[in-house]
């Protein structure tokens, strides 16, 4: 953290970026408050259900603020927005507001600065197109960012934990360990990482959470005894059972993909097995090229967030989940300005075609019978996919042409 707190007082674009971010966001607010939009939806189950929780009523079962505002996380996950459930809704949401705003900035300067680090490029070069890279990562996330500004969630902050987490495992892997507990706490979807530790061994990260867990199972019992935190965590996971589909009809799961596309509504539980086998299999192929070519060590950073980005892929969730693909846009991106992937235009003409259901895939943007198309057809999971094979292109390439520099050196 002081590396990047130091860069950021060095370098100049990052500064620029960072003031026009936030002058962005606070445009964006008073345009929300102008035009009577600024209720934060989602934030409003987060504040009620920690309200529900201080006075001992109703948590699971019942709507927040909206009709589809039922709270479906931890009860650990309420009590932590406990302190801001006790101001005034206006005061919290702007409080929260604020606190979005900045991981946005955060985020994406945080991305920026550990690929110029950690490239392998360490020349003028790759700090000098920095601006371009911010740039357009930014409005490439432009959409989801908006979202998570509008509705007021927790993915941003998962996200950046999840960063901590990355960065924490080989340093502090029992801090690391605890960063994961909390994020699963929140969303168990993040389960995804669990066999990827245990491929890796990474047994004090795993020993974290696990201390985590117990700890994030216990806490609230201290507030509302024994009895009642075991009935608030029996509500929690039949909430969580009630949100879920049959995977194969979810349309932005791959199996829903293969079912709508391919098979034409002949999806089964076969299918689901199936398609996560082969998933698996992929995946293990590319950890041993990557073990292979680059060390045991190497390339932890991309196989880290592949996994996160294919969450929404591989469970059923809500389309805002898509933004934890940002980690892998930034690295596209850094690689496409800096020149350092020899198929740079097939990658920037996958990127503009995954642009439009990704990016555009607003009703206020292209209208709802659009954004229905891009949400519930199917085209945003498909989206996803195509920037993660980009991933994977840029990164195979990059390989390639680093080789070829160290060579020549």
């Amino acid at each position: 953290m002081k590396d990047f707190i130091s860069w950021l007082r060095q370098k100049k674009e990052a500064k620029i970026f960072a003031l026009a971010g936030i002058i962005l966001c606070i445009g964006y607010y008073l345009l929300e408050l102008a035009n009577g939009r600024a209720q934060m939806a989602d934030f409003r189950v987060y504040y009620d259900a920690a309200y529900a929780l201080i006075n001992d009523t109703q948590l699971y079962g019942k709507a927040f603020g909206v009709s589809s505002g039922f709270y479906k996380y931890s009860p650990f996950a309420a009590l932590v927005f406990t302190p801001l459930a006790l101001l005034p809704y206006g005061l919290a949401s702007l409080i929260y507001f604020i606190l979005i705003a900045t991981a946005v900035v955060t985020a994406s300067l945080l991305f920026v600065h550990f690929l110029i680090r950690n490239s392998g490029y360490q020349n003028q070069e790759s700090t000098s197109k920095l601006i371009w890279v911010l740039v357009l990562t930014s409005v490439f996330m432009a959409d989801h960012i908006e979202r998570e500004l509008h509705l007021g969630n927790v993915n941003l902050f998962l996200l950046l934990m999840a960063f901590v987490c990355f960065r924490l495992m080989d340093r502090k892997p029992l801090m690391s360990g605890l960063v994961f507990a909390f994020i699963l706490l929140f969303k168990p979807h993040f389960l995804i990482l669990l066999p990827y530790l245990i491929w890796k061994k990474k047994w004090k990260t795993l020993a974290g959470a696990a201390i985590g867990l117990v700890a994030g199972w216990l806490l609230p019992a201290i507030f509302i005894g024994w009895k009642d935190n075991l009935g608030l965590h029996s509500e929690w996971l039949m909430a969580m059972r009630d949100h879920n589909v049959v995977l194969h009809e979810s349309p932005n799961t791959l199996y829903g993909i293969v079912n709508h596309f391919l098979i034409n509504h002949a999806g089964s539980n076969m299918l689901v097995l199936m398609t996560l086998l082969v998933v698996g299999v992929l995946f293990f192929l590319f950890m041993q090229r990557n073990k292979t070519v680059l060390g045991p060590k190497k390339n932890l950073f991309i196989e880290f967030f592949i996994l996160i980005a294919l969450i929404p892929n591989l469970t059923h969730t809500d389309t805002e989940h898509f933004m934890w693909t940002w980690p892998l846009v930034t690295f596209i991106f850094f690689h496409i300005v800096h020149k350092n992937v020899r198929k740079r235009l097939l990658s920037a003409v996958l990127m503009a075609l995954a642009f439009v259901p990704y990016c555009l895939n607003s009703p206020d943007i292209v209208g709802k019978k659009l954004q229905m198309l891009f949400d519930e057809g199917g085209l945003l999971g498909i989206a996803n996919l195509v920037i993660i094979a980009v991933v994977l292109l840029v990164e195979i390439s990059s390989q390639a042409q680093l080789k070829k520099l160290n060579s020549l050196q």
